[in-house]
């Protein structure tokens, strides 16, 4: 949703991805905080909006604005009564319908029309409303003037309410406004932009009207103007086999770097139309308005920025796939903006930029940040919590590593292939959409289920710590035993495909372990000598405090893997020989006192045992497993 940058970075230097998204998304919950203390949704669900004819009159010069607005809608049940959410802080004139006047009552933040008659469900019509006011001052948005070197701005901002701040509207993630005709009357010597294709300017006695259109549904929430003394920065992009109107409006102090910045995300454009399909508003435009709030916003073909550095703006192009053409029904799905945005940020340094510079500072940073707590889905579970909603750590960082996974699991084409797909779905496209959604397109492109993944990853909480031993016999086979500790209980086990590298002084392999159970063995033929065994060597798994151990092979003694370690609660001895017929467990403290010491009848058993350590105390022990003359011992952590 709004992309907040206060510190942003060019292209070509070091990017501190932290402090991006910590400004992100901090500034996100300070202005949806202040909206949802306020607001309190109108009645608006008897009625489906299809058209919006706007006259805006403001200037840079004074806070006030003076408009009416033409709304066409269709009752979805009978009804004599329309309303749209409206401050208080605003007053209504008059109101119209079927050209004549009707009554209303304007209370509470709702205006409520009066309809002379109880009107069928499916009957169509419009209703205008004439107002004016001061809209109420806030400081993280709705409608603002703040100052610039050579003037003064007037800017809008209604993530996620504001918008009823300043015009009458329907605020609702359920119902977009098929098209619009956008009219804005400023001072001459003013610029005004918002959605769509600027159709016309019309100068008269010392004004100037700004008539915008588009043809294209819009959440109220993505529409937003900017007025200043802008100078225009227009060109053609390239896509696909023609281009796309670049259109931009910048501060007259700005105008040199933010050209510059504005060029150098052309590629990124051409990028995000390979990856995703076209974009979404082609035959209109796409481009950026300055404004005054220190930041951005994704506002739909003509997004509000504080500055081009390169990572604002690639990360509020993204929206106009995710977020523009096909958001979120809901706040519990508010990754499906966020995530994916911040997610095609990265992969503007993994597809165009050195891979090993700016894309594995990504992978850290968002990695690490991640992991520094435990628990947290990506799935909001409280959506009366903005700073749940906009939590940078898992609805920005880890819905963005949940992309990822799956691209990796996936590969190229059929990642970007459900992706395409779910961006045309024509139940989807220009509307709404929840995680589930998703999910079907990526299971249909790969023909597989992600139940247990998205149940794991989105719904569940945390992330595994893998464990894992390897040997090597005499004829060089590998042996592998891979465990996992998850971070959370709300998830008991991440079945994952997991990356890995065998590596030795001169040759390498690489593996993928399909792990789907705790002390799973992988046995291959290897022809070289083994130094040592990488997980995830590339990372495209989520994971923490990983162990890998070589396993020195006892003469005589049957391969055994002790695991987890450290281990709480229980720990499993796996692979002894149960033609043995017994084995004794004998576990000792740091001072060599024995702790536990427990004899198992091996006939006629699998190859795992579990010792119960529940009632130790964390610290070091040493686990020793003899099979009668032959025996092994090993260092564990209990914690």
């Amino acid at each position: 949703m709004i992309c907040i940058i206060c510190c942003g970075t060019i292209h070509a230097q070091p990017v501190d991805f932290d402090k991006i998204y910590t400004s992100i998304s901090g500034s996100e919950q300070q202005q949806a905080l202040a909206k949802q203390t306020v607001f309190t949704a109108a009645p608006t669900a008897n009625y489906d909006l299809s058209y919006h004819r706007i006259h805006w009159t403001v200037s840079p010069d004074t806070l006030f604005i003076t408009g009416n607005i033409t709304s066409y809608f269709t009752l979805t049940e009978a009804s004599s009564d329309i309303y749209f959410d409206m401050s208080d802080s605003l007053v209504t004139d008059s109101v119209f319908f079927e050209g004549a006047p009707v009554e209303f009552e304007h209370v509470d933040n709702a205006l409520h029309l009066f309809l002379p008659l109880v009107y069928i469900e499916g009957k169509y019509d419009s209703v205008s409303v004439f107002y004016h006011g001061r809209p109420a001052y806030n400081t993280f948005g709705s409608m603002n003037i703040t100052d610039h070197e050579t003037g003064k701005n007037l800017w809008t901002l209604s993530e996620p309410y504001g918008a009823s701040d300043w015009w009458p509207c329907k605020q609702s993630l359920g119902d977009k406004i098929d098209s619009l005709d956008i009219y804005i009357t400023t001072p001459e010597g003013y610029r005004a932009g918002t959605a769509g294709l600027l159709l016309d300017e019309i100068h008269d006695d010392g004004e100037v009207t700004w008539h915008w259109q588009t043809h294209y549904p819009t959440a109220t929430y993505l529409i937003g103007i900017s007025v200043a003394n802008f100078v225009e920065y227009s060109f053609y992009a390239p896509h696909e086999t023609d281009s796309v109107l670049f259109y931009n409006l910048i501060f007259p102090e700005h105008d040199s770097a933010a050209q510059v910045g504005i060029n150098d995300i052309v590629e990124s454009f051409g990028l995000y139309v390979d990856l995703f399909g076209a974009y979404p508003f082609k035959n209109e435009k796409y481009g950026h308005m300055e404004f005054g709030w220190g930041g951005g916003m994704e506002h739909q073909t003509m997004s509000s920025v504080a500055n081009f550095y390169f990572d604002l703006l690639v990360h509020e192009m993204a929206h106009q796939w995710f977020g523009d053409k096909v958001t979120c029904a809901g706040w519990e799905d508010i990754w499906l903006n966020e995530g994916f945005a911040t997610y095609a940020n990265a992969l503007s340094y993994y597809f165009i930029d050195d891979i090993h510079i700016y894309w594995d500072i990504w992978l850290t940073n968002s990695h690490d940040y991640i992991v520094s707590e435990p628990g947290g889905s990506v799935w909001v579970n409280d959506t009366t919590n903005v700073f749940r909603i906009f939590d940078r750590r898992l609805t920005y960082y880890k819905g963005a590593w949940v992309l990822h996974m799956l691209h990796g699991m996936l590969g190229d084409e059929d990642y970007f292939g459900a992706l395409k797909s779910y961006l045309a779905d024509p139940e989807l496209a220009y509307g709404y959409a929840t995680t589930a959604d998703l999910q079907d397109h990526l299971e249909t492109q790969a023909d597989t289920s992600l139940t247990e993944f998205f149940d794991d990853w989105f719904y569940g909480e945390g992330f595994p710590s893998y464990q894992l031993l390897w040997t090597q016999d005499e004829n060089k086979a590998l042996t592998i035993s891979l465990s996992q500790i998850p971070s959370h209980t709300s998830v008991d086990f991440f079945e994952m495909p997991l990356p890995v590298c065998i590596k030795g002084d001169t040759d390498s392999i690489d593996m993928v372990l399909q792990h789907t159970g705790q002390g799973q063995l992988f046995t291959t033929a290897v022809d070289f000598e083994i130094t040592s065994v990488v997980i995830d060597p590339d990372r495209w798994v989520l994971h923490a405090s990983d162990q890998v151990t070589e396993v020195a092979l006892n003469e005589g003694l049957a391969l055994v893997f002790i695991y987890p370690n450290p281990a709480h609660d229980v720990f499993t001895i796996q692979n002894f020989d149960p033609a043995s017929g017994e084995m004794t467990v004998t576990l000792y403290d740091a001072a060599g006192q024995v702790v536990l010491h427990q004899g198992y009848d091996l006939s006629g058993t699998s190859s795992k045992v579990e010792i119960d350590i529940s009632n130790l105390a964390s610290g070091i022990y040493f686990v020793e497993v003899d099979e009668g003359d032959k025996d092994i011992i090993q260092k564990m952590i209990v914690h």
